[in-house]
């Protein structure tokens, strides 16, 4: 079964690719750049999260990586977004803008307008961009899963052992805990920074001084917080990534009925078992 699903991947992958050379062709040739300071074709950009997948580059799935949950909802929100405006930036100064800053004299009949895509070139890319994105959102939704399931993971652990460390804390401010009991709680704690602040705080015996204990208490419930509000902003970039993915299927049934009628069974298959996994998640 393990077998069969990395052969649909690969599948889908080899399809992604001559997606993706035809709309970096097109844009190449009209200039449609991803902007904010990255010169390259505009599909470069999403095609990136494909080649770090293809890679299992592992680096690519530490926070800012392109394979985080946040990330990856951003791409599927910007392909749903050129799907309807192909010829429209998605970053900040996507158009083509002439690299030098001074100010030139401009003789009459030298101007150059840039070369604009005709109605068939839009039709076109908003066709390519709608491939790309349905069979996108279905490849790399198990990588924003476990992207999200990881990491809410190891910070629920985070908030739990906190927590902990905290309800220790007040024990001994009332004299019902122990040093002893503050320290193997704190052997929980996996994040080292905070571990160490905690061994500090035991080995000064400052767990003596109810002042030094309230301090302590209000930094990890500060820290906690903290944490929580990932937790949250992952819930939410998952979810975003659902519902996106969602909106591409619905817009893309005609799509995928024409993939099928053209013996792309496979691809159509894919898109179809990603998307009952998804309605499932978002119906629990």
């Amino acid at each position: 079964m393990r077998g069969w699903r990395m052969k649909q991947q690969d599948a889908i992958v080899q399809l992604l690719t001559r997606i993706y050379i035809d709309i970096r062709d097109i844009e190449q040739e009209f200039g449609l750049m991803v902007g904010d300071n990255d010169f390259r074709p505009r599909i470069e950009y999403f095609h990136d999260a494909v080649r770090a997948f293809s890679a299992q580059d592992t680096a690519e799935r530490k926070e800012g990586g392109r394979l985080t949950v946040e990330m990856l909802a951003y791409d599927v929100s910007c392909l749903r977004y050129l799907c309807s405006m192909p010829l429209s930036p998605f970053k900040p100064y996507g158009e083509t803008m002439s690299p030098r800053t001074e100010m030139v004299a401009v003789k009459q009949g030298l101007a150059v307008k840039p070369k604009r895509p005709d109605r068939t070139t839009k039709e076109r890319l908003s066709d390519l961009y709608q491939h790309y994105a349905v069979l996108f959102a279905a490849l790399l939704k198990p990588m924003a899963d476990r992207d999200h399931k990881d990491r809410v993971a190891d910070l629920n652990h985070d908030v739990t052992a906190i927590k902990d460390i905290i309800h220790r804390l007040d024990a001994i401010n009332h004299g019902k805990g122990s040093a002893n009991q503050l320290a193997a709680a704190a052997q929980n704690l996996e994040e080292e920074e905070l571990h160490q602040l905690v061994a500090t705080f035991i080995q000064q015996q400052k767990y003596k001084q109810k002042e030094d204990v309230k301090k302590l208490m209000q930094f990890l419930k500060t820290h906690a917080a903290g944490k929580d509000k990932i937790i949250a902003a992952l819930d939410a970039a998952h979810m975003d990534y659902g519902l996106a993915q969602l909106a591409v299927y619905e817009e893309s049934k005609g799509l995928l009925k024409k993939m099928a009628a053209q013996g792309m069974n496979l691809a159509g298959k894919f898109v179809a078992d990603a998307m009952a996994k998804t309605q499932r998640e978002m119906g629990r």
